[in-house]
């Protein structure tokens, strides 16, 4: 919708106009106001023809007071002119452009003759955005997100659109969520889990995981001189945080460390418990042991599907990717948490043991089983507020009782 109205120290009527989530200010260059309305009312007409169909060159001209280059391009043709543009980069980057691009335009059924660059929607680039962050995760749809802003601004930059229509990351909510997606384990998963372990590197990583609720880095690199035996205790300053935490060491896994320590042989203070994880770690960071999370422990325990990492080309396959599991290495973390909350530990308690910054950080983290919710209900006193009436009692005194044999 347009408006008009006077700006502070000019002369003249200015009209106002939001699209794409952006608003324009242009003078009218008139002070006489009924002028002034004859444009505006132009410019809603133009606006309401171009609502029931495409952004008009005239409309563009209304809007911006100038001609644009390039208004006859189709889409197909500006990515793929963009894309030479962007020949420089390394091949992985580039073929990220191209897959989003791609992606974009099977979404919206683009051809070699439709739709053209300038009639291309926030509207429409936003739903795929959000189709995107349904099928894969928010930073995904943000990475693509990205990708079609530094197209589109491209397309501003040579005059080929007044604006982008890409809608912020804002608008589209495209924050970190990827807390939100997860969960806590079950005692039964966790055994599994547990059973299903391939190695002594990750049952100790499950039992640590579990027993700490510290993060998969942190845990990877854990020296020896971090396990106190004998004060019976974990302290290790927190990667992410520089926090440091001292966390009672669970008889479990206290046991499982001390055969380890055994196996080990003589080490130093600074040595890593898993030396090789360790420089994996250090040079390769934590994807590589995510997946293997994944593939040789969640996988053969049955509690995810088997995933490929490829994407298929070739027409409308090329949208298919994979989705983002509800759990993962990091829920050992949730479940610390949450456990630790359901036996009866304060706030406070959780949120020291597992370094968490504030109150609302380790709520993200905890998730309370509907059994024990509804254990909480039924725990609740009765009070009975519907007695049974009192003539019902009357009725059954009334009925007549069998004669002695």
């Amino acid at each position: 919708m347009a408006w008009l109205y006077k700006r502070s120290g000019s002369e003249f009527w200015w009209i106002g106009y939001r699209l794409n989530d952006r608003q324009i200010l242009r003078s009218t260059k008139t002070s006489d106001r009924s002028l002034a309305e004859q444009e505006l009312s132009k410019l809603k007409a133009v606006d309401h023809a171009h609502k029931a169909g495409s952004l008009t060159d005239e409309f563009v001209s209304l809007l911006t007071r100038k001609q644009l280059s390039g208004c006859s391009l189709t889409l197909r043709a500006f990515t793929r002119q963009w894309l030479l543009e962007c020949r420089d980069l390394s091949e992985v980057t580039l073929e990220k452009y191209r897959a989003t691009l791609e992606e974009l335009c099977v979404f919206i059924n683009a051809t070699e003759t439709a739709p053209l660059l300038r009639d291309v929607q926030s509207e429409t680039i936003g739903a795929y955005l959000r189709k995107k962050r349904a099928d894969t995760s928010t930073a995904t749809a943000n990475l693509a997100r990205k990708v079609l802003s530094a197209c589109f601004n491209h397309a501003v930059d040579n005059q080929a659109l007044p604006f982008s229509p890409v809608p912020s990351s804002r608008a589209l909510k495209l924050t970190k969520d990827s807390k939100a997606v997860r969960r806590a384990f079950t005692l039964k998963e966790l055994k599994l889990l547990y059973g299903k372990c391939p190695d002594d590197f990750w049952r100790y990583m499950v039992l640590a995981g579990f027993y700490s609720g510290q993060r998969m880095g942190d845990l990877i690199c854990l020296p020896w001189g971090a396990v106190d035996f004998s004060q019976n205790q974990i302290r290790l300053v927190q990667s992410k945080t520089g926090k440091t935490i001292a966390i009672p060491l669970r008889e479990e896994l206290g046991s499982f460390l001390r055969q380890l320590s055994i196996k080990a042989g003589a080490t130093k203070h600074g040595d890593p418990i898993w030396p090789d994880e360790a420089k994996r770690y250090a040079s390769q960071g934590a994807g590589g042991f995510s997946n293997d999370f994944y593939e040789n422990v969640l996988l053969p325990a049955g509690l995810v599907l088997p995933r490929s990492h490829q994407a298929k080309k070739g027409g409308s396959d090329i949208t298919k990717r994979r989705r983002v599991n509800p759990i993962s290495f990091h829920c050992l973390r949730h479940t610390f948490v949450s456990l630790l909350k359901i036996s009866g530990a304060t706030q406070a308690t959780a949120k020291e043991l597992a370094g968490h910054s504030s109150d609302a950080v380790s709520d993200l983290y905890t998730h309370v089983p509907e059994n024990v919710l509804t254990a909480a209900i039924n725990n609740l006193p009765g009070v009975n507020p519907w007695p049974k009436k009192q003539k019902n009692k009357r009725k059954l005194s009334n009925k007549r009782q069998p004669k002695p044999r």
